[in-house]
């Protein structure tokens, strides 16, 4: 009788790499793979040292497999072509955390399963796509997710002295933060079409500043506790990124693939419309970067 835990992953990007990673670290759990797309090994430089894990990957969605954990780590825009994965991923018994960062994370997968069974979280990992197809993190990830009985079950799939997991009563401003970080970060560099190094110039720090205090006005209308130095806070995590540090939404522009920008720039501008508030910069952004690449 198999007694390991039984973890899918959908999704093994940027993402899905790390977090499929550090559950391999911990012993009991057995992971499976899932993707559109075949993919043979993860690769990860974390914490100064090289990870090469063999994998196999699943394709096709013609079985039904009886897991313990589902773990989606795709794009929102992804979800829509992903639907023909849940009903034989997602059994009554499967547990579902959702790892996206923005809003109304569980909303895709509530006709599939309880909304009890559904763990959304949130997640703080700059990661850069290096030589030999490896993805670097910059920092040791940080998982946020509401304060739960099920949080508490996710934590024990990992060895949390290697990653940082934090449970939360305010799960909706921590949702808000990280959105105003990465719509801000992300608009920006595709705007430009270049790397963190931009931000030494003051005329890009005026700009982002401008961008994030028109977000965070949407944040804080939408209920989210933004407190007063949160904007510079950002800022100066973003200048001590390295210069070559870049952002998923840039990476999608140069592939010329689908940009996030309904799921960020775009819900900011749709809140902003509900609570009659001005979202001149996040419209324009949208409609610049839409025409830059056929979304």
């Amino acid at each position: 009788m198999n007694t390991k835990t039984q973890i899918g992953i959908l999704g093994v990007g940027a993402i899905g790499t790390v977090i499929a990673c550090y559950l391999n670290k911990k012993t009991g759990n057995e992971l499976f793979y899932f993707s559109r797309t075949k993919k043979e090994q993860l690769k990860l430089i974390t914490h100064n040292a090289s990870l090469c894990t063999a994998i196999e990957t699943h394709t096709s969605n013609s079985k039904i497999h009886q897991l313990d954990w589902l773990i989606i780590c795709i794009k929102a825009h992804q979800y829509e072509g992903a639907k023909h994965w849940f009903t034989p991923l997602i059994q009554p018994k499967t547990k579902v955390v959702v790892i996206r960062n923005g809003l109304q994370l569980k909303e895709p997968i509530l006709p599939f399963t309880s909304e009890q069974n559904i763990l959304e979280c949130i997640i703080d990992c700059p990661t850069e796509l290096v030589k030999n197809k490896y993805y670097k993190t910059l920092k040791t990830p940080l998982l946020t997710v509401p304060k739960s009985t099920l949080a508490n079950t996710f934590e024990l799939l990992f060895n949390t002295s290697e990653i940082d997991i934090l449970q939360v009563q305010d799960f909706k401003t921590q949702c808000w933060k990280k959105l105003c970080e990465s719509a801000t970060l992300g608009a920006i560099l595709c705007l430009h079409n270049d790397t963190c190094r931009i931000f030494k110039s003051k005329s890009v720090q005026k700009q982002y500043r401008n961008l994030i205090a028109e977000t965070i006005k949407v944040a804080v209308a939408d209920g989210a506790k933004i407190e007063a130095n949160f904007s510079n806070n950002i800022l100066t995590k973003i200048l001590n990124y390295p210069d070559t540090k870049g952002s998923s939404m840039l990476t999608d522009l140069r592939n010329n693939k689908l940009l996030e920008l309904d799921a960020k720039n775009g819900i900011i501008s749709q809140l902003g419309k509900q609570y009659n508030i001005e979202t001149r910069l996040n419209d324009s952004i949208i409609i610049k970067l839409k025409s830059e690449i056929k979304n």
